[in-house]
C-alpha cells in the first residue's frame, strides 16, 4: 500500500516553504546560541540575523499589511525600526544595545505574526478543534441515549436539537468551513450539557448499569477502556455543570491526575502483552474516576465481571 502526501500549491506552497525556512533558521540560531554565549558580538549578530529572517518573510509581511489591523502593522513597523537600531548599534560597537534592540525586534515581529495567523494554520487548528468537539459530543450522545429512561420524553428536545446541529456542523466541515462548524458545535454542546445535566441529577441515572460479559482479557480491556472514557467525560461534565466548591474541585483534580497516570501505565502494559495486569491497572484508573464523580455527588456502581 502506498501513501501520498498532498503538497501545497502556488502561493500556499511559497508561504509554507517560507515558514519552514524561517523556523529552520530560528532553530539553527537557537542551537548555536550556547556556543556563541561567550562571544557577545556573535550573539548579537545571530539575533540580528533572526530578526532579518523574520522581516524577510515577504508572504507573512504582506499578510500583516493586507490585514488592515493597526496593531499588527504597528508591531511590524516597530520591529523594522528596532532591527535598524540593532544594526546601527552593532556598527558602533554597542554589543549590548544591539542585542537588546534585536531581541525587541524579534518580539515585536512575533506579536504581529500572532495577531494575523496564516490561513492554512488557522484552518488546520479549526479542523482539529471541529474533530475533537464532534468526537466528544458523539460519545456523550451515545451515553445519553443508552442511559435515558424510555419515559423521559422531556429530554428529547435537547437531544434532537443537538443531533441536528451536529449534522449541520458536519456539512459545514465537508465544505471546509471549520470555523463555522465549531461555532455550531458549541451550540450543540449547550443542548447536550443541558440534557446531561438533568440526567446527572436524576437518581435513576446516578446508578449507571455496566453489564459487561467479556470472554477474554482483550475484550475485557476494550470494554473497560470504553467505560473509562465515558467516566472521564462524565467527570468533565460534572465539574462544568455541578460546579463543586474549590476544595472539592481540587480533590477531583487529584483523582483525575491519578487516573491519567494509571491509564497511561495500563496502555503501556497492554502494548507489552501484559493484558491481565493492564486490565487491573485500567480498572484502578476507572476507580479513581468513580471517586472523582462521587466527590461531585454522582454515584456509579462497579462494572459487572470484576472489582477494580
Amino acid at each position: 500500500m502506498s501513501t501520498r502526501m498532498d503538497m501545497p500549491r502556488g502561493s500556499a506552497a511559497r508561504a509554507a516553504l517560507s515558514a519552514l525556512a524561517t523556523s529552520a533558521l530560528a532553530l539553527a540560531l537557537a542551537a548555536s546560541g550556547a556556543r556563541a554565549s561567550d562571544d557577545p558580538r556573535k550573539a548579537a549578530e545571530q539575533r540580528i540575523a533572526l530578526a532579518a529572517a523574520l522581516l524577510g518573510d515577504a508572504a507573512t509581511a504582506q499578510r500583516i499589511v493586507a490585514s488592515g489591523m493597526p496593531r499588527a502593522v504597528g508591531y511590524l513597523d516597530e520591529g523594522k525600526l528596532h532591527h535598524a537600531m540593532a544594526q546601527e548599534a552593532l556598527q558602533r560597537g554597542d554589543l549590548a544595545g544591539a542585542r537588546r534592540a534585536a531581541d525587541s525586534a524579534v518580539r515585536l515581529i512575533g506579536q504581529a505574526r500572532r495577531l494575523v495567523p496564516d490561513a492554512p494554520a488557522r484552518q488546520a487548528a479549526a479542523r482539529q478543534r471541529h474533530e475533537q468537539m464532534l468526537a466528544h459530543l458523539e460519545r456523550l450522545l451515545e451515553a445519553w441515549q443508552r442511559r435515558q429512561p424510555a419515559s423521559a420524553e422531556a429530554d428529547d428536545g435537547d437531544r434532537m436539537a443537538a443531533m441536528g446541529l451536529m449534522d449541520t456542523a458536519r456539512g459545514l466541515a465537508n465544505e471546509g468551513r471549520h470555523e463555522e462548524s465549531t461555532q455550531v458545535l458549541g451550540s450543540a454542546e449547550g443542548h447536550v450539557l443541558a440534557g446531561m445535566n438533568r440526567l446527572l441529577r436524576q437518581t435513576a441515572l446516578r446508578e449507571i448499569d455496566y453489564t459487561l460479559r467479556p470472554t477474554n482479557d482483550a475484550e475485557a480491556y476494550t470494554f473497560e477502556r470504553r467505560r473509562h472514557q465515558e467516566l472521564l467525560d462524565l467527570v468533565t461534565l460534572a465539574v462544568d455543570e455541578l460546579k463543586p466548591r474549590a476544595e472539592t474541585a481540587a480533590l477531583i483534580n487529584r483523582f483525575g491526575q491519578a487516573s491519567r497516570t494509571l491509564s497511561a501505565q495500563a496502555e503501556q502494559q497492554r502494548l507489552a502483552g501484559e493484558l491481565a495486569q493492564a486490565l487491573v491497572t485500567l480498572r484502578n484508573a476507572s476507580l479513581y474516576l468513580e471517586r472523582a464523580l462521587a466527590s461531585a455527588g454522582v454515584l456509579t456502581p462497579a462494572p459487572a465481571g470484576g472489582t477494580p
